[in-house]
């Protein structure tokens, strides 16, 4: 029996990080997340009331 051992070609990725390649940022969707979560919370205060504590006595 033989052995072989076959390294990983050019394109192969070891998992540790590279400094030449970056995660795009999403900016829009970042912004639009944004808002959104601005505009509910404003609503549920506004239909709600104060959210002061969480708890109404």
């Amino acid at each position: 029996m033989t052995t072989t051992t076959v390294s990983p070609g050019p394109g192969a990725h070891d998992g540790a990080a590279s400094g030449d390649r970056r995660h795009p940022r999403h900016v829009l969707g970042s912004a639009l997340h944004a808002i959104r979560v601005f505009a509910v919370t404003a609503a549920e205060v506004v239909l709600l009331g104060s959210s002061e504590g969480g708890r109404r006595s």
